[in-house]
């Protein structure tokens, strides 16, 4: 199946959404560590994994001081970066090594989001009642080491795209494509949780470039397909492009009482995007 229209906006969407709450909001830290040696099961043979105590890591250098791994340190050789068969997996938090790489002792530098953020189909109630998540606390508590890969881990934002209709707007099939986009948040204090909510209540009237699949920067491995990633120019070879535009948003959060009856003590609020594109059908 080629492409459509709700493959694009969910691409366009979620790659808007981590730029802008990294660039508006500083939502990272840089930090600088060891990597911990573990056995993956899932990983193909050929690559050692050695992991982090955070992910995600952030892949765009477009965010002013965010600091973008592109080597690490190896105690007895030089620096290893990708052209020595590194792969940096920035979704777990991660870099792999070619061959049985076992007992080294790797150090590096990296920037840690504030919020991993994912896409789900899960249902909010789900998300907040029935999942249960691993906090990857920014602050660090007790001895560190790596961060299991694959499991979703909070504080974490998850994005899904709830419905959209076609209203007829002008003669010849041009439609208004009104789509209603959700973010759950969970946060581990209110600062957190009323920061994110401000920084998008004032997304109201931002455009969004409208980026295909093909314009996903992360590969199977989770690392970057070009060596480096910046939004900001990805986003300006689409200016040609009919952009989405965020026509309206609203936030709300659940209240300390409804809270408390949660099996974790997670601070969870909404953001709702209405987000219009005019176009085509079809395309």
């Amino acid at each position: 199946m080629k492409e459509q229209f709700q493959h694009k906006l969910t691409t366009s969407f979620f790659l808007w959404f981590d730029n802008f709450l990294l660039t508006k909001g500083e939502a990272f830290s840089n930090k600088t560590g060891q990597l911990y040696y573990y056995e993956d099961p899932r990983l193909d043979s050929r690559y050692s994994a050695y992991g982090s105590p955070y992910k995600q890591w952030v892949t765009d250098s477009s965010i002013a001081g965010a600091v973008i791994p592109t080597g690490v340190s190896v105690v007895g050789s030089s620096t290893s970066g990708r052209n020595d068969g590194v792969v940096f997996d920035f979704e777990n938090g991660r870099a792999l090594f070619s061959g049985d790489n076992t007992s080294m002792t790797v150090t590096g530098e990296f920037a840690v989001k504030d919020f991993s953020v994912y896409l789900t189909n899960d249902t909010e109630d789900d998300l907040i009642v029935e999942n249960k998540y691993v906090v990857n606390s920014r602050i660090p508590s007790g001895p560190e080491t790596y961060i299991q890969p694959y499991d979703d881990v909070v504080p974490a934002i998850f994005l899904s795209v709830a419905q959209a209709e076609n209203d007829p707007f002008a003669l010849g099939g041009m439609q208004r494509t009104k789509t209603q986009a959700k973010a759950v948040i969970l946060a581990e204090d209110t600062y957190q949780l009323d920061g994110v909510m401000s920084i998008f209540m004032d997304s109201v009237d931002e455009v969004i470039a409208a980026i295909p699949m093909s314009g996903y920067p992360i590969d199977e491995l989770g690392d970057l397909k070009e060596g480096s990633f910046n939004y900001t120019g990805l986003a300006s070879n689409y200016e040609d492009v009919t952009k989405f535009c965020v026509e309206k948003v609203r936030t709300s959060k659940l209240s300390d009482r409804t809270r408390n009856v949660l099996a974790n003590e997670l601070y969870v609020g909404f953001i709702d995007f209405d987000i219009d594109q005019y176009r085509l059908r079809f395309q």
